[in-house]
């Protein structure tokens, strides 16, 4: 049964905004891999003022990924006609209304898009760890240059809180 002009036209079209908005975010996913190795290595080198500045910078970059991301939920929406189902059965779901060569772009561009989402998780999951690796060490040390508070600090009220890391000046390295 051969498609009516009306309905290859409107596929083209959703074919057409789909593969823009994946684009677009393959693009600002792109752009955090270089900010995130700069925040890696203002943390390695205690370039705090980098830092922040690096988070804002990633977090506008997310910002704008969101509102992405919810154009894309849309789209799925209205090239499946269901907002159940979960993100991959829909995407194929959509996938299918296209002919192959468009359909092989669509998804090379969708895997394309979760690669660098997982490469970026990766890079954040790494930094993470090395950060609660530091503090633990850190932890350890305060404890053992301060035995008397036990790693525990009490509020006002006798709660338990979190110590605060305090700096310490030492002479000697370890």
């Amino acid at each position: 049964m051969e498609k009516s002009s009306e309905n290859i036209r409107e596929t083209y079209h959703d074919y057409t905004a789909y593969v823009a908005i994946l684009l677009r975010e393959i693009e600002l996913l792109e752009r955090i891999t270089p900010v995130q190795a700069m925040l890696r290595e203002a943390v390695l080198n205690r370039e705090w003022a980098d830092f922040e500045r690096l988070t804002e910078t990633i977090a506008g970059i997310g910002a704008g990924f969101e509102q992405l991301e919810a154009e894309r939920a849309e789209l799925f929406e209205n090239l499946t006609g269901s907002a159940g189902g979960g993100e991959s059965r829909r995407f194929y779901a959509a996938a299918a209304r296209f002919p192959v060569e468009e359909r092989e772009e669509f998804t090379g561009l969708y895997r394309r898009l979760k690669m660098e989402a997982l490469r970026i998780k990766l890079a954040n999951d790494t930094l993470m760890n090395y950060i609660k690796e530091t503090r633990s060490a850190i932890s350890g040390i305060l404890e053992n240059a301060y035995p008397d508070r036990k790693g525990k600090i009490y509020s006002r009220t006798g709660m338990e809180r979190e110590a605060d890391m305090k700096s310490v000046l030492l002479n000697h390295s370890f």
